[in-house]
């Protein structure tokens, strides 16, 4: 049997072949020589015969293919003369160095040989970089070529050099060759010079001095002098100049690509005035020249508002476009104090030359500026212009000067501002709101730019006292449902405001019939504790929500109209208990729920009822709403809180006894001019009363 042995088929390499040893047969010694004499022969023949196989193996068992250096290996099929399919038994590099290289396929199930020759064939490319030089430069090669690309290295010289230290310019040829013998030749221009072709500025630059001119740093003996007129009129200047003895020549390129800009001008003019283009501008501002054109002329029979559209052109070439307005009246403008009252059209009239006139506006004059106005002088349609100042200072006034340390706040907290116009409130310098007192000064800035400041000093105290804990109070909730723990419940801190209210239901069963304990905690950030624990008692209920819903969506559909506001909402299922719901004298305080569908069935039931009525129907509005009982008295007496974004007031629906004074949206002063003690109260469990009387919000 042969065994062969495959080797990288290249130059002066031969494919070898051994032959597996064969047994050896018994010889004479007379015969010995002819023997040795007939195993040389054979063996020679042997290894004439493998070779030969080598050879038409290599040409007809190994398929090969030439890929450029570079180039990925392709894939096996690629090696088939035909379609199929192959795949390498051992996967290939992903790109091969240049050389020869066997590879094993598998065609068929079956494993072949084939050949991979990698050559580099492309010869290196790259771009020349046209150069300015002095002439005490002398780059290499490599300093006017970029971009150079070939995928083995490149050696660059000079087939044709710059003549390097002579003024001149000139066509340099590099040679490029990679390490594979492939060669490139790149012309490049090469301009030799003491000075630079040109230098750029934008008109209103300060001239260049002469040694930007220069490419290196020689020695300047002379330069053409560069004028600031020429700097400010854009062009191209020659300029000569003088280094060590020798005489370039340069230029000097001013440009101008910055538009010229303008304020516009608002004209009001009598009729038959004479108006230039540039009566429509003013602060015009360019380094060069500038013209100005209409692009929209004024019409002068027009007597409304014109905009107008002039145009700016500086000497650059460069346009701006500023519009502006133009009214031609017969109303001179007037100028006007801000103020709180109407403005009247005699103000803008001399008086004795008309008969009537009116604005086709109301027109208070609080905010400063400019205001057109239309206005009907004597059956003619014409425009006032009104120039509203405000030229009086703000008052100022400091109302609270103790807060708490370590707490910022905004200056309309310590003061407060009047004026006629809009007024801003500010700290002269922040507060160091670490320290216990200093002075501070705020200043109250008004629309007109009047300003007014007050100095006082501030104390700011350690924050040691507790939030209060509002609405936490012995409740009645139902077995087995959901329980809203949280309803009513808010904590407020003088220092921090609104504060999160914590609510431990660790000891309550709410499965369970009976009577547990709910504890809330307030805690606010100096770490003051505030808490209160109160009594929830389960019952189990004698009305399901479902039927409760059902109950109030009836009467809501019949009360509630589409497009109607909260505060109207709110006022109309307020009326309709407070008009169906009769006292009857008893309830079961304990089923606010049961309560509320047998008032809003039967028509009867006590205060509790008409509570518990009103509480189940604005429970499906937006409205913030608090349970109230009356502290104290011999008897019972319940009414709700209510928010609708302006504060808290009084709400009771009952309509007998005191509260047939129709009790709604009443502050502690409205309710107690009509009784102190029908609706006493205990005020540390519910937020501040509202001070001011309701005012009805508009859609």
């Amino acid at each position: 049997m042969i065994r062969r042995k495959t080797q990288v088929p290249d130059a002066g390499t031969a494919t070898e072949q051994t032959n597996t040893e064969q047994p050896v047969q018994p010889r004479r010694r007379s015969t010995g020589r002819v023997i040795l004499s007939t195993a040389l022969i054979v063996l020679f023949a042997l290894v004439a015969a493998g070779v030969l196989c080598a050879c038409l193996l290599y040409r007809t068992t190994l398929p090969s293919l030439t890929v450029e250096l570079g180039d990925v290996t392709p894939e096996a099929s690629a090696f088939l003369r035909g379609e199929g399919a192959a795949e390498y038994v051992t996967t290939p590099e992903h790109e091969y160095p240049i050389g020869n290289y066997v590879l094993e396929i598998k065609v068929n199930g079956r494993s072949r040989l084939v050949l991979l020759r990698v050559r580099d064939t492309i010869p290196p490319a790259a771009e020349g970089v046209e150069t300015t030089i002095s002439t005490k430069a002398s780059p290499k090669p490599d300093r006017l070529l970029k971009n150079i690309t070939d995928e083995t290295v490149v050696k660059l010289t000079f087939e044709v050099a710059p003549k390097y230290g002579t003024v001149g310019d000139y066509t340099a040829i590099v040679r490029m060759e990679d390490t594979s013998g492939n060669d490139t030749r790149i012309p490049v221009r090469v301009h030799v010079r003491i000075a630079r072709d040109s230098i750029s500025r934008e008109a209103g630059d300060p001239a260049p001095d002469a040694e930007e001119f220069l490419i290196d740093r020689y020695t300047v003996d002379a330069c053409s002098e560069i004028t600031e007129e020429m700097m400010h009129t854009p062009g191209v200047y020659p300029i000569q100049i003088t280094a060590e003895g020798v005489t370039a020549e340069s230029r000097l390129i001013v440009t101008d690509t910055v538009p010229p800009q303008a304020d516009p001008v608002v004209q009001i003019v009598e009729p038959d005035t004479d108006l230039l283009p540039e009566d429509f501008v003013s602060g015009v501002r360019d380094e060069t020249e500038v013209s100005i054109s209409y692009i929209t002329e004024p019409d002068p029979e027009s007597r409304v508002t014109q905009t107008i559209q002039v145009e700016l052109e500086d000497l650059g070439g460069n346009t701006t476009v500023v519009e502006t307005q133009l009214l031609i009246t017969n109303i001179a403008p007037v100028q006007v104090e801000a103020r709180t009252s109407e403005l009247q059209p005699s103000e803008c009239l001399e008086e004795g030359s008309y008969e009537e006139a009116s604005f086709d506006r109301p027109f208070i004059p609080n905010v400063p500026g400019t205001h057109m106005l239309g206005i009907v002088v004597d059956g003619v349609e014409n425009l006032a212009i009104v120039e509203v100042k405000d030229s009086v200072a703000p008052l100022l006034r400091v109302r609270k000067t103790v807060w708490f340390l370590n707490a910022p706040k905004e200056a309309s907290f310590f003061a407060v501002a009047e004026d006629i116009t809009a007024t801003a409130l500010r700290f002269e310098t922040e507060p160091d709101w670490t320290i216990e007192s200093q002075e501070v000064t705020i200043v109250a800035a008004d629309a007109g730019g009047n300003e007014t400041a007050e100095t006082f000093t501030l104390k700011l105290n350690p924050d040691v006292a507790a939030p209060t804990i509002y609405g936490a109070r012995n409740r009645y909730s139902y077995a087995n449902e959901a329980v809203a723990y949280m309803t009513d419940i808010s904590a407020e801190d003088e220092c921090d405001g609104e504060v999160e209210v914590k609510v431990d239901t660790s000891k309550v069963d709410p499965t369970k019939t009976g009577t547990y304990p709910v504890t809330y905690t307030a805690t606010d950030r100096a770490g003051n504790v505030a808490k209160k624990t109160v009594k929830f008692t389960f019952v189990d209920a004698s009305v399901s929500e479902e039927e409760a819903e059902r109950v109030a969506q009836e009467i809501i559909a019949k009360v509630l109209k589409p497009g109607m506001t909260l505060d109207e909402q709110v006022e109309a299922l307020y009326n309709y208990v407070f008009k169906n719901v009769h006292y009857v004298g008893s309830s079961n305080k304990k089923d606010w729920r049961s309560e509320a569908v047998r008032g809003l069935t039967t028509g009867k039931g006590d205060c509790f009822t008409s509570y518990a009525c009103l509480r189940l129907l604005l429970e499906h509005t937006g409205a913030e709403l608090m349970s109230v009982e009356r502290s104290g008295g011999r008897t019972h007496h319940y009414w709700m809180l209510v928010n609708l974004g302006s504060g808290w007031y009084h709400v009771d629906a009952c309509n007998t006894g005191k509260a047939k004074k129709r009790c709604f949206m009443w502050t502690n002063a409205q309710k107690n001019k009509v009784s102190k003690s029908f609706w006493r109260f205990d005020e540390s469990l519910y937020p501040p009363i509202a001070t001011e009387p309701y005012k009805k919000k508009g859609k």
